[in-house]
C-alpha cells in the first residue's frame, strides 16, 4: 500500500541557479503514524526511476513527471535529494520559478512501509516516488475536497478517468480523515500498539 504524506521542504538558500536541495524525509512520528527511520530506506527502485511528479498524480497524459531527483541519498535522520525540473516544460518551469520564489515549499514522497511495529516504525519502507505539493497535509492543514480526491487516488492507485474500487476508496477517505485528527500530546503505549495494529488492519484490506 502507498501511503502519501508531506514530509519534506525545499532548501531553497543553498539552490542558487541550479538543482534545488530538498529535503524530501525525515525520520520521526508523522501525522500518518509512521516513523520512517533512514535505516529502513530502500531507494533501490526510486533510483532506477527518480520522477519528480506534482500533487501525486500518477497516471495519464497529464501526469507527466516534472522533474527528476539528482544526487538522492540518506543523510542522517533525512532523505535528501537535488531536484531539477524540466526547463522544456511550461508548468514544470512554473514550478520552479514557484519554488525559488518560495510561494511553493513543501514536497511530498509516495511509499510502502512494511513490516510496521507497534511504534509505528516499518521495518523496511520503498521509495516510490517525490512530489512537489501546494499545501501540506498534516494535522494543522484544512483539506479542501478536490485535493482529498487526489490523496484517495493517489492511495488506492487510481486515475480521474479509470474506475476504482469503491470499498478502497472508503477506506482511502478513512485514512485521509485519520491524518486530519490531531494526535493527543502524549500517548499510552497501550494507545499506540492500538493505533500500529490499525494502520496495519488497513494496509492488509487494501
Amino acid at each position: 500500500m502507498k501511503r502519501v504524506h508531506v514530509r519534506g521542504y525545499a532548501d531553497v538558500e543553498r539552490a542558487g541557479d541550479g538543482p534545488i536541495p530538498f529535503v524530501a524525509a525525515t525520520a520521526g512520528m508523522k501525522d500518518d503514524g509512521l516513523d520512517l527511520q533512514m535505516g529502513g530506506a530502500d531507494l533501490e527502485r526510486y533510483l532506477a526511476n527518480p520522477v519528480v511528479m506534482y500533487g501525486h498524480e500518477y497516471w495519464g497524459r497529464e501526469s507527466m513527471p516534472i522533474g527528476r531527483a539528482d544526487n538522492v541519498r540518506i543523510d542522517g535522520d533525512a532523505l535528501r535529494a537535488d531536484i531539477v525540473f524540466d526547463p522544456e516544460d511550461d508548468f514544470a518551469r512554473s514550478v520552479d520559478r514557484k519554488v525559488r520564489g518560495r510561494f511553493l515549499n513543501a514536497v511530498s514522497i509516495g511509499f510502502g512501509a512494511y513490516g510496521i511495529d507497534e511504534r509505528g516504525v516499518p521495518e523496511r519502507w520503498e521509495l516510490y516516488e517525490i512530489s512537489v505539493v501546494p499545501l501540506p497535509m498534516d494535522s494543522s492543514a484544512v483539506a479542501d475536497p478536490d485535493r482529498a480526491l487526489t490523496l484517495a487516488r493517489a492511495l488506492v492507485g487510481g486515475s480521474r478517468t479509470e474506475p476504482v474500487d469503491e470499498r478502497a476508496v472508503r477506506h482511502a477517505i478513512g485514512a485521509l480523515e485519520a491524518l486530519l485528527t490531531p494526535p493527543a500530546p502524549r500517548q499510552a503505549p497501550a494507545v499506540k500498539a492500538d493505533r500500529a495494529r490499525r494502520l496495519r488492519a488497513l494496509e492488509a484490506s487494501l
